[in-house]
């Protein structure tokens, strides 16, 4: 971004579009065209602050999702203990087929819970928290292509963007 705003500065914007050829983050090449193609800056963050929201509710959909199987599992797995009491209460005159029902009945709560705690719900979390890195970063370049379409000085936007970063990253 500081780069861009270094060659927009010195070229003009329409200098950027030599950027666009190499840049593989499909986000920033569309900030940067809305740029060259001269948009108003308040219509460039619309456009592209929609886009965000548009990807938050994608990867919010995902981990609600995995978060319901999560939330599901247990229950699904107290059902087959259910089941299991109910398997064993029918054959209580035969001692041996006691023990294998009450097998599936504790299995099927075992299996619930590991589901629900050792898959679904992580799984859940990592992906919110990668969506959370990734907005993050797409705030940045909003924030960068913004400054650059208003002709801010490249050392000011480099001081805007920094604060995105990690402090050990800085």
């Amino acid at each position: 971004v500081v780069d861009c705003a270094k060659k927009a500065k010195r070229e003009g914007l329409l200098s950027l579009e030599s950027v666009l050829q190499n840049e593989d983050d499909e986000f920033f090449k569309k900030g940067l065209t809305l740029c060259v193609d001269g948009l108003e800056p308040k219509s460039i963050e619309n456009i592209l602050q929609k886009d965000v929201e548009k990807i938050e509710e994608r990867h919010r959909l995902g981990a609600d999702i995995l978060t319901s199987m999560g939330t599901f599992a247990p229950a699904m797995g107290l059902i087959g203990t259910l089941i299991g009491l109910v398997q064993m209460l029918q054959n209580m005159d035969d001692p041996s087929n006691i023990g294998p029902a009450m097998a599936v009945a504790l299995l099927t709560t075992f299996y619930g819970a590991i589901m629900a705690n050792v898959m679904f719900l992580p799984i859940a979390g990592k992906l919110k928290k990668r969506s959370a890195e990734e907005i993050l970063v797409k705030e940045l370049i909003i924030e960068g292509i913004m400054a650059v379409s208003q002709g801010e000085s490249p050392r000011i936007i480099e001081e805007r963007l920094v604060v995105y970063l990690n402090p050990s990253l800085r």
